[in-house]
């Protein structure tokens, strides 16, 4: 793939040089040489410890935010994404996902090379503490990874994503487990419905009418679980763990708005009575 400008205006100042022939090793490794992780975690994931599994998380750059465009259905998502919350929000975090994604984008044969390295060490570790390993690729973007082959080559181990791409753009394998992300644009609910429809399950974000604040949004979404449902399926929350591959089929995962998503106002959060 070739360097964009865009990519070129935000590798450059991480001090990356884009004409330089070990490029790849500016990608792959951090400047004291260490190999740059693509494999992690975070506290929203280790909250499935306690029921056995041990998730691996991947952060990319989401959207436009490495230059590259890994959230090709994005919509106000993008500027109340959650690497604007927490850990993510570091500039630490910030170089290792940018180039990471420009990894990705440029040299895929030594990016899944590494992958397919951590994800054995990934079930190994598992195995070590008798826990089901599971990786969720796409911690901070919407790759349809199923593309690139590397799910179907680990049939025993569970992925997992949200995802707002159409259904009848995603084929995936019986491991990779898909959530319907629901967006404020004219057509995701259709999509959202289609997922449902079809036995998978979509999930949205939610805060109260004019609520501002991390406890409006919790107070929403309780209110929801207490009513049992939201337009027409069955609600249960997505805040306790992340084990969405265990989820019942058919159902809305609801999530409380976090981060500079209390104080969307696009509709991308659903704000509720």
């Amino acid at each position: 793939m070739r360097i964009t400008d865009r990519a070129r205006d935000v590798l450059g100042p991480i001090g990356v040089d884009v004409d330089a022939s070990n490029l790849q090793h500016q990608l792959q490794f951090t400047k004291s040489g260490r190999l740059r992780k693509l494999l992690g975690s975070n506290l929203k994931v280790e909250k499935g410890n306690k029921e056995g599994v041990l998730t691996a998380i991947m952060h990319l750059a989401p959207a436009y935010e490495s230059g590259f465009n890994t959230c090709p259905f994005a919509t106000n998502c993008a500027s109340v994404c959650i690497n604007k919350t927490g850990q993510l929000v570091t500039n630490t975090a910030y170089v290792c996902r940018v180039s990471k994604t420009a990894l990705w984008k440029l040299f895929p044969d030594a990016f899944l090379d590494q992958l397919r390295m951590e994800l054995n060490q990934h079930i190994y570790l598992a195995g070590v503490k008798g826990m089901k390993p599971a990786v969720r690729l796409n911690g901070t973007s919407d790759v349809p990874w199923e593309r690139s082959g590397i799910v179907d080559e680990f049939p025993n181990l569970t992925f997992y994503d949200y995802s707002k791409w159409p259904l009848e753009y995603r084929k995936v394998s019986s491991n990779y487990h898909l959530t319907y992300s629901l967006s404020e644009g004219e057509s995701s609910m259709q999509h959202a419905l289609q997922y449902l429809r079809a036995g998978y399950n979509a999930a949205a974000v939610f805060s109260s009418e004019g609520g501002t604040t991390r406890a409006a949004a919790k107070a929403a979404v309780q209110r929801l679980l207490d009513a049992g449902g939201w337009m027409g399926y069955p609600v249960i929350s997505g805040d306790n763990d992340d084990i969405r591959f265990d989820d019942p089929p058919g159902h809305w995962i609801a999530l409380y708005a976090k981060g500079p998503a209390t104080k969307d106002t696009t509709g991308f959060v659903r704000r509720v009575a």
